[in-house]
């Protein structure tokens, strides 16, 4: 029963915050527990082993019980599951059919029991039902309460009764005692309206003198002056039938059909504090996950096709669609023609079999552009058992994808090329060793290969302090005076190259480094080229762009390093040894904008970067 595929998802879920998700363990002695509670500890879980009669002193965020301590242990579970916050999910581990099992029980028995295990357990059921109970408890711990639980808490409450005679009171009980903080007898003879703050004194008046029939008032809201401070109420009003008495005390009474009731009224007060507070604090969270800086979804997988039911302003923003557009419509509509297959059908498999799932998986916004979504969806069950509602969070995860790609590539570019110069080196000393008579030819080869090497290595130091500085928010740039002076540096280092500039004001996004890409462009040119290098760098302006261009006289880039401008990936076949053209591909990506190759004229290269402008600063 020993699983080495380590800690599962859930299990990491609580690790990471600080603390591991406790397991009971309330099973016969025996293998089976003892190699259970090895298994949970293996598994980033922390096992417990419990009695039956120990488990109201003992503390867990999930039991796993057999039938015989089960039987045992029903009080005590019973005991759990009312006094402690949350739901703590209970899990018989029993043979046969899990339906056929509860059915079998008493009904008081049963009503403890979360979910059946059959027996032999599987790990991979095993890991999947306790990563769907400890959803649920950390679900309940979280979203304390509900509607439906306070009203079950108030009818449970014991309402405040007042009897009166023409608006007097004439008895009360003990919860209205407690209600206002007087004794009965204080109270006795006083007019009920005063109970009550000024403004809803002649509301509650009028409520008693209007009542004409048998059929107690619609409950109504008001606040009551409580010992120390005001009480917000819910009271209802009936009038007593009581004709007989009547007709003693008033010969002259009305005895018409209809009549036949004296003045004396019932009103029954509930305490609305305890509502008072739990609908703020509904009101709370709802301000709360719709602030919430991940995107929130619920779904109704009860209506037709699973649609939306609610969503948060983050998951609008996220989106790029508004609630009015969303709601009603299954969140698929989020995927896209290039979502992944396997990934999709993962999510819809967990969701049929009521599942929690979390998955990464590419979607589409309203305006097109992509993002790669960090989607968990966890399942939240009624009372019945079944799933009422589905909870979706959802996180833009586009950036750390495009970063674990880049730093792939560069990973992969660095172990080629390092290969390929150490080969050369080592290539060039066995000749030495050998005997070779053109000792010089072999060392200058070896030291072209350090060189290369050393330049591999500034490239990749450049490369990854871009990545590591990487910001969406960088300021905007002059692109025409960085350019000149990124031209001006290379000048006084290259002073035999021809360097050219033909520059129109224009500003830019910077992106996660511009000037970096000018900066290689040009080096690229000028340490390449197979002649008296001559280099024009071109910025000039259309309506939305700025186009900045790098022609050079040299033999050109190589086909294989040219697929370093198109491509979304590097592929082992694919390796580019122009480390510097990744690099200049990615910090415009990020500058919003895009990389061209052309052949120039009579030979040579001319690469041609496209980016937004941020603002006008053509000549007036």
């Amino acid at each position: 029963m020993r699983d080495r595929s380590g800690p599962t998802l859930e299990a990491e879920r609580w690790v990471s915050t600080a603390s591991m998700p406790t397991i009971c363990c309330c099973l016969r002695p025996g293998e089976d527990r003892r190699l259970l509670t090895e298994w949970l500890d293996a598994n980033g879980y922390e096992p417990v082993v419990s009695a039956p009669d120990e488990l109201s002193s003992t503390s867990f965020d999930c039991c796993l019980v057999d039938l015989p301590s089960l039987r045992d242990g029903e009080s005590a579970l019973r005991d759990v599951r009312t006094t402690r916050d949350g739901i703590v999910p209970c899990l018989l581990i029993a043979g046969g059919d899990a339906d056929e099992t509860l059915s079998r029980l008493p009904r008081s028995v049963a009503a403890v029991v979360t979910d059946v295990l059959g027996t032999p357990l599987r790990t991979t059921v095993l890991r999947r039902r306790l990563e769907n109970a400890l959803s649920l408890r950390q679900l309940t711990m979280a979203l304390v309460g509900n509607r439906e639980r306070y009203r079950r808490l108030v009818e449970g409450t014991p309402a405040a009764v007042f009897l009166l005679t023409d608006g007097d009171i004439t008895d009360s009980n003990d919860a209205a005692e407690r209600l206002v903080g007087r004794d009965p007898e204080e109270m006795d003879g006083e007019r009920f309206v005063r109970l009550f703050t000024e403004p809803d004194r002649d509301r509650i008046d009028r409520l008693l003198s209007e009542l004409s029939g048998p059929e107690p008032t619609e409950f109504v809201e008001a606040s009551m002056i409580g010992r120390d401070r005001s009480v917000p109420v819910e009271l209802a009003a009936t009038a007593i039938r009581d004709h007989a008495d009547h007709a003693l005390s008033d010969p002259v009474a009305d005895d018409t059909p209809g009549s036949g009731f004296t003045s004396d009224v019932q009103v029954v007060v509930h305490d609305a504090s305890r509502r008072k507070a739990r609908e703020e604090q509904l009101r709370l969270y709802r301000r709360a996950i719709d602030a919430a800086t991940i995107g929130i979804t619920i779904s109704n997988p009860s209506l037709p096709d699973n649609p939306l039911v609610y969503v948060n302003e983050e998951f609008e923003r996220l989106t790029g669609r508004s609630r009015e557009e969303i709601l009603g419509r299954n969140p698929r509509v989020l995927q896209c023609p290039d979502s992944d297959p396997e990934t999709i059908a993962q999510l819809r498999e967990a969701i049929d079999a009521g599942e929690p799932v979390s998955v990464e998986i590419l979607n589409e916004r309203a305006d097109g552009s992509r993002w790669y979504n960090a989607l968990e969806v966890t399942p939240i069950y009624g009372p019945g058992g079944d799933v009422e509602y589905f909870l979706g969070f959802q996180r833009d995860v586009t950036n750390r994808r495009e970063r674990e790609i880049r730093l792939t590539v560069l990973d992969r570019v660095l172990r080629h090329n390092l290969r390929n110069r150490l080969n050369v080196v080592l290539g060039h000393v066995n000749e030495i060793e050998d005997g070779s008579d053109d000792i010089e030819f072999h060392t200058g080869r070896i030291r072209s290969a350090a060189e290369s090497l050393l330049s591999l290595s500034d490239a990749a130091r450049r490369f990854r302090s871009v990545l590591k500085e990487r910001r969406a928010d960088d300021g905007p740039i002059r692109l025409d005076r960085e350019v000149a002076n990124t031209v001006d540096a290379l000048r006084n280092v290259n002073q035999q190259a021809a360097i050219e500039t033909r520059l129109q004001p224009v500003t830019v996004r910077s992106g996660a480094g511009l000037t970096v890409a000018v900066e290689e462009l040009v080096s690229n040119a000028l340490a390449h080229c197979d002649r008296d290098p001559e280099v024009v760098v071109t910025v000039r302006r259309t309506d939305d762009e700025a186009v900045l261009s790098v022609a050079d006289n040299g033999p050109g880039i190589p086909e294989a390093e040219r697929r370093a401008l198109s491509g979304d990936e590097e592929t082992p076949i694919d390796h580019a040894s122009g480390l510097g053209l990744w690099l200049v591909q990615w910090v415009v990506d990020d500058a919003g904008g895009s990389v061209t190759y052309d052949d120039n004229d009579p030979r040579g290269s001319i690469v041609t970067l496209r980016v937004p402008i941020v603002s006008d600063d053509a000549p007036r």
